[in-house]
């Protein structure tokens, strides 16, 4: 119990949620989906670090620490006043011009990267926001090490979705924690932001994958990125006719880590006598996803903009 106690006291991770709702920008409130200490002073339930020589705000008794957050959605800073939000949102100085630098930039929608080296108060107050919404969320000070690569609609600098990297990985791992911020949700930014990472990891020449364990969730969505990716390549891309070949061949061309691989074969259940592939079984579950997507792919080459 004291380990467990000590652990919480960490990385700020409750078993409840101990903050109502999140007021993010001024037209948009919503419920948070886990519950966080990680806001707060160590010693009281007061919302500390961001304004600490305020008088604190007067609360009636709640099962919640707080009733809302306020958030701003261009640079992540937060308070539990609204006066205090409504002004700084007026002047924040993401609000005319997005922090990093495009990596990716499409008609639809830009991802920049943003180092937390460079960028550190913003880093650390989004990771402290993403902890809402993540249950396996540890890291949340120490971003020095991370680049988060950012995604924009094209001309706005409102974030709707991130991805940090671990620039230490000892795995050379390419993705360390994903989002989809909640008012951006079923627009399939997490899967451009999938195909984002291994695009970057392509273009250093390396076969790579995300930081494990997959959380049940993170499983899921991976396994569909991969399945449709080796379904496309074996059937209508790079290796489709070239026969028998080796799980090290589709790891080079598709740049998914050959442990993923097998693990995605044996989920499409498309494994024969002597680990052969049914092909059928491959064209059978492209066109199941060509028919729910418009595109295929979300990321287009031709954007990117990773060399620059």
């Amino acid at each position: 119990m004291v380990a467990e106690n000590q652990e919480e006291n960490l990385y700020g991770i409750l078993s409840e949620r101990n903050i109502k709702q999140v007021q993010f920008g001024i037209d948009k409130k919503f419920p948070t989906w886990y519950g966080s200490n990680a806001y707060f002073s160590p010693d009281s339930r007061q919302l500390g670090f961001i304004e600490e020589d305020r008088t604190p705000v007067k609360r009636e008794k709640s099962q919640y620490w707080l009733d809302t957050l306020y958030v701003c959605e261009y640079c992540f800073r937060y308070t539990d006043r609204d006066d205090s939000f409504v002004a700084h949102v007026a002047h924040c100085q993401f609000k005319s011009k997005a922090p990093g630098r495009a990596k990716y930039k499409s008609p639809l929608y830009t991802i920049r990267r943003v180092r937390g080296s460079r960028h550190l108060l913003f880093c650390q107050c989004l990771c402290l926001f993403t902890k809402l919404f993540l249950d396996n969320k540890s890291m949340y000070f120490k971003v020095d090490h991370y680049e988060f690569y950012i995604v924009y609609e094209t001309g706005n600098t409102k974030p709707m979705a991130f991805f940090s990297k671990d620039l230490v990985s000892y795995h050379q791992n390419n993705l360390a924690c994903i989002l989809t911020f909640p008012p951006y949700q079923r627009l399939r930014l997490g899967t451009l932001l999938l195909e984002f990472s291994y695009a970057l990891s392509k273009s250093e020449h390396i076969v790579s994958g995300p930081e494990s364990p997959l959380s049940p969730f993170g499983l899921i969505s991976y396994l569909k990125y991969w399945s449709k990716v080796i379904c496309w390549e074996l059937v209508e891309g790079e290796l489709a006719n070239l026969g028998r070949l080796s799980i090290e061949t589709i790891a080079t061309v598709t740049g998914i880590r050959v442990g993923d691989i097998i693990l995605t074969l044996k989920y499409l259940d498309c494994l024969g006598d002597n680990n052969q592939i049914h092909l059928p079984v491959l064209r059978r579950h492209l066109k199941a996803v060509e028919r729910n997507h418009k595109e295929l792919f979300m990321l287009h080459d031709e954007y990117l903009l990773i060399d620059d």
